[in-house]
């Protein structure tokens, strides 16, 4: 009888505590992701994606090899790019500059960042970690 006149007691008080407890982990949780400053990326304009997409557009005679070829990168590499990640293992050697008559239709990049063309995507990547911040598709 004992036993149970205790369990009934506490019961409820560990039930309640664990409510408080809980609360304050969420709210601080917020209050952590509410002061970290959100972290910003530049990214192609609409302007710079019509330039590019009119370059590469198809009868323009500047489609670059890989579009011949559809299947070029395999579904798990296309998974894997996409933005905000870092570019698949294996890709950095497919890199190439922006040709030179498309490069000059655009602003330099912001410092730290590079634009690149790659298969049939036009990146813009963070120097040295290789993260793709935006792409673009061409040919479509």
């Amino acid at each position: 009888m004992w036993r149970l006149l205790c369990i009934g007691l506490l019961l409820p008080g560990l039930v309640l505590a664990q409510g408080k407890g809980g609360r304050n982990r969420v709210r601080a949780e917020r209050g952590d992701a509410a002061s970290r400053k959100a972290e910003t990326y530049p990214a192609f304009r609409d302007a710079e994606i019509r330039l590019i997409l009119d370059f590469y557009r198809p009868g323009s005679g500047n489609l670059p090899p890989g579009i011949a070829r559809r299947g070029e990168f395999t579904p798990g590499i296309m998974k894997q790019l996409a933005r905000g990640k870092g570019l698949p293992p294996g890709l950095e050697k497919k890199l190439e500059p922006f040709p030179e008559p498309l490069a000059r239709q655009f602003p330099p990049p912001p410092p730290g960042y590079r634009r690149m063309i790659c298969g049939n995507f036009a990146l813009l990547l963070q120097d040295g970690t290789n993260l793709v911040v935006d792409l673009v598709a061409l040919g479509q």
